[in-house]
């Protein structure tokens, strides 16, 4: 029960930091924000537990700097002079900071983004049970769907192996292996898996139905929710958020960051029946005191040009916020 009133609690302040307190002036200039204060449980390596939020009255003038004009400009650049036929982007300061995004709550189909909400609805029943995740699961056979991934996974099960619950969870995040997807999946019962969707108020037949959508900013909710260890606890979310720091995909969120700066993201990529590719990375960058969560999704007709894409969006985005917070 603490869990829940500590999750809903998060959920209060999400919907007030939608809703209220930012008010954006153009590109380049410092933002009015309403004053607040954030209690925090202590930082972990990569977690920053919210335990409660209080608004003040009146504003102030935040060191914040808008960007959303200059991130606008680039997304039509994109747009209009390469295969890319949408760029949708959010953004969020972590530390109390501002939020916003572009075309953030137009439809994609999320792919294997949706990976996440399956490691920690498991992660979630081994906070109450941790030999959940020594049971093994014994693969059989190779599903077609792994076969049609256009970023391959760089290792694949064995047919006749069997794997703990905790290795495919690792398999189905650092590679994306669809396989160990599906045996997590038949083993999940489908109530735990869409509790955390009904938590959030965010459509939960994307589970069953490959062609349901989610936006930007509702899949945005994941990140922020393991940031804020008000689903899982510290130790999971601490555990959740470094596997997604070890993924091997690097061409795009990644590749807009210095190598030494942490970032925890999982990439999503699925290819419509018209031809029509998507492709995703979400995650959190975590620039030195001052992490900012950044999830871009694209369509288009081409992998690499979805994936620079992504790349330049997030190299742009790391610039502004070196350019503010730089030597401070």
């Amino acid at each position: 029960m603490q869990k829940l009133r500590t999750l809903g609690l998060s959920l209060i302040i999400l919907a007030f930091g939608f809703a209220a307190g930012y008010t954006f002036s153009r590109y380049g200039t410092p933002l009015a924000v309403s004053a607040s204060k954030q209690v925090r449980l202590g930082e972990g390596r990569l977690t920053n537990p919210l335990l409660e939020c209080e608004v003040a009255e009146g504003t102030i003038d935040a060191e914040k700097i808008n960007f959303k004009s200059g991130l606008e400009d680039v997304i039509a650049s994109l747009e209009k002079e390469t295969s890319v036929s949408e760029i949708a982007v959010y953004f969020r300061d972590l530390n109390n900071g501002p939020t916003f995004g572009v075309k953030q709550d137009d439809p994609f189909v999320p792919a294997s983004l949706l990976k996440v909400p399956i490691m920690m609805a498991y992660y979630r029943a081994a906070d109450h049970n941790a030999s959940i995740l020594e049971r093994k699961l014994l693969f059989t056979g190779t599903d077609t769907s792994a076969a049609h991934q256009t970023i391959v996974p760089a290792e694949r099960l064995t047919r006749g192996n069997e794997y703990t619950i905790d290795g495919l969870i690792e398999r189905m995040i650092m590679y994306s292996d669809n396989d160990a997807l599906l045996l997590l999946f038949k083993e999940l019962p489908l109530e735990d898996h869409t509790h955390l969707y009904n938590l959030l108020g965010v459509d939960s037949s994307v589970v069953t139905n490959s062609a349901a959508s989610l936006s930007v900013k509702q899949y945005a909710a994941f990140f922020r929710i393991l940031y804020n260890s008000s689903f899982l606890s510290q130790e999971r979310s601490e555990q959740a958020l470094g596997l997604l720091t070890r993924i091997d995909y690097t061409n795009g969120l990644r590749k807009g960051v210095p190598v030494n700066v942490t970032v925890a993201h999982k990439f999503g990529e699925r290819q419509i029946n018209t031809g029509e590719r998507h492709l995703h990375d979400c995650g959190i960058i975590y620039y030195p005191k001052h992490p900012y969560l950044l999830c871009v999704m694209t369509r288009g007709s081409e992998t690499p040009v979805l994936e620079r894409a992504i790349a330049d969006v997030s190299e742009f985005v790391y610039g502004k916020i070196d350019e503010q917070y730089s030597g401070k």
